[in-house]
């Protein structure tokens, strides 16, 4: 495998919106097709429309690490909680939540997947 398809930059990086995500901006740094076994998603919440739907995924757990900004989260039945940049959240499979960003700026998340997200991985909680 070449350079070119090993190393690239964020700006590079097709951009998407994933389901059950309204002001939200994605981009695949590590894709399922890599092999890697994983999937690495670089996603921007916009603080004005920056919140998801309630969901739960099926069978991927979900490890987020939060760059910047601040927001809330729920898990399960469990009370929501504020976390901010630096704050690890580990979302286990069929575990429903819901986040949404409380700053005034941006959420920016490094958000992994594995397995890697399947096309019918959002499931409406």
């Amino acid at each position: 495998m070449s350079n070119d398809a090993l190393i690239s930059h964020i700006d590079e990086i097709e951009t998407y919106s994933p389901p059950m995500h309204s002001g939200t901006v994605n981009r695949r740094l590590v894709e399922a097709a890599f092999g890697a076994g994983i999937e690495v998603i670089y996603g921007i919440l916009d603080p004005k429309d920056g919140a998801g739907h309630r969901h739960y995924h099926e069978t991927e757990w979900q490890i987020v690490l939060m760059l910047e900004g601040e927001g809330r989260i729920e898990l399960g039945s469990d009370p929501a909680v504020t976390v901010r940049a630096g704050s690890i959240l580990r979302i286990p499979p069929k575990v429903p939540h819901y986040f949404e960003v409380t700053s005034e700026t941006p959420a920016k998340l490094l958000v992994i997947y594995s397995p890697p997200l399947q096309p019918e991985g959002f499931v409406p909680a």
